[in-house]
């Protein structure tokens, strides 16, 4: 069965079909000359544009780059061909090292406007050296002015449009060594004359010329349109998600108050009325054991309807307020195990956030803290926080003694831990030291503005 399949790259928004064969292509890669043009235009750009197609100078370099590259390749076939029919080459090849100059300075200097005009001006002299040596205005070298005409306007946006004059100029000085020359009556008889040759030769130029440059213009045109329609919407968009995060924001806080207010206050009656119960049924060991499970179970809810409440209500994708979060929890809960606890945080930058998952940060980092608790045999215990460009880094640190799992019985604590984990793109990692136990738990961190 054969499929479509559609490449849209980000240089050319047109869709390009290609039809496969997935006998053929199964478990292997398969290239196009479109895209494999496209890797080589990429590799000649400069290391800082490659990773970066919003930069000012991008499209203007690809542009250049991609028809430098067209233009070297086809320039190539013309030495073997020439040197065939006996003809001097040097020419051509110092012509093609030159337009290799400009593509090498694009990819190391991120200019090519000097060795393109220094191309421009060793063309002109290398063509005028082959004219004159072949018949001045009647020679056939002629057409090559016009095949420069054609490159210039097309590889340079700005200033291609200048070789109109500058060929112009040249016709007429050849013009004029035409008329010194003093060629043969009969040679100007059959041609038509040097002033006729002249004449079709600035009218095709003024033609091509005219024409490609109104092309381009038309063109930048147009995609000035589409970048203020682009620009435009974008506003618009902004504006919208502006308005639509002060919604959300507007309901978080208005769930958050809710559930504070019902379900926090239905908790603390059940607490308390369990504890009232405890009192009135005395000693009783058949009710006792169940009236405590039913005052820690509101309580351990409690505690975690206040996680939630946080997330939901609070700038939690924030790493400094959740770390701040994360601090005042241990140092809430080492308290009644008379545990020493401490914490330090590098400042992060306030665009930096976390996408999803902080929740399940609070839980992962909550569950290693109890099992430090109740299994290292700590007296010390520290929360550090670093940040990176791309990564933000907890790490809990304890001078205790790690307690070996038995593989024999399940552990849920780890496991939930590497879950939630593996539910958001955490790494987790436990060190274990003679000094201590490190566990260390990398959170991949975006920047705001990658979201915009």
């Amino acid at each position: 069965m054969l499929r479509l399949f559609h490449i849209n790259t980000p240089a050319s928004p047109n869709l390009q079909y290609f039809r496969l064969n997935p006998a053929t292509t199964k478990g292997k890669a398969v290239f196009y000359p479109a895209m494999l043009f496209e890797r080589i235009i990429t590799y000649f750009l400069p290391r800082e544009l490659q990773q970066d197609k919003t930069h000012p100078k991008y499209n203007e370099l690809r542009n250049v780059l991609s028809t430098t590259l067209i233009g070297l390749s086809l320039m190539l076939f013309f030495p073997p061909i020439v040197y065939f029919i006996h003809k001097p080459i040097t020419g051509f090849l110092v012509n093609n090292l030159l337009i290799a100059s400009i593509i090498l300075s694009i990819k190391y200097f991120g200019h090519y406007r000097i060795p393109m005009s220094l191309t421009a001006i060793v063309t002109y002299y290398i063509i005028y050296d082959w004219i004159r040596d072949t018949g001045l205005i009647y020679s056939s070298n002629v057409s090559i002015l016009h095949m420069y005409l054609l490159a210039a306007i097309w590889a340079d946006k700005k200033y291609g449009w200048l070789a109109i004059f500058t060929n112009l100029a040249l016709f007429a000085f050849i013009y004029y060594q035409t008329l010194q020359a003093y060629l043969p009556t009969g040679i100007d008889e059959r041609l038509g004359g040097p002033l006729y040759a002249l004449t079709m030769n600035c009218l095709i130029t003024i033609f091509f010329g005219g024409f490609l440059a109104y092309l381009q213009l038309d063109q930048e045109r147009d995609r000035a349109k589409i970048r203020s329609l682009q620009d435009q919407k974008i506003s618009v968009l902004d504006e919208t998600v502006k308005n639509r995060t002060e919604q959300l924001n507007n309901m978080r806080e208005t769930i958050a108050t809710d559930f504070h207010d019902e379900t926090g206050n239905m908790l603390s009656a059940i607490t308390r009325q369990a504890s009232l119960l405890k009192l009135k049924s005395g000693m009783n060991p058949e009710t006792q054991p169940l009236i405590d499970s039913i005052i820690k179970n509101s309580n351990d809810l409690y505690a975690s309807s206040k996680d939630f409440l946080w997330h939901l209500n609070h700038n939690s994708d924030d790493p400094t307020a959740l770390f701040n979060y994360l601090t005042g929890y241990g140092q809430v809960y080492y308290n009644q195990f008379d545990i020493a606890f401490s914490s330090s945080a590098e400042p992060c930058q306030p665009s930096a956030y976390i996408p999803s998952g902080a929740l399940d940060v609070i839980y992962i980092l909550k569950e290693a803290m109890t099992n430090v608790a109740k299994h290292a045999n700590a007296s010390e215990i520290m929360l550090r926080m670093t940040c990176r460009h791309h990564q933000l880094q907890l790490v809990l640190s304890d001078n205790g003694t790690w307690k070996e799992t038995d593989s024999s019985t399940p552990h849920y604590g780890l496991n939930n831990m590497q879950r939630r984990c593996n539910r958001n793109g955490f790494t987790l990692r436990i060190l274990k030291y003679p000094s201590g136990t490190q566990l260390v738990l990398e959170i991949p961190v975006k920047h705001k503005e990658a979201f915009i």
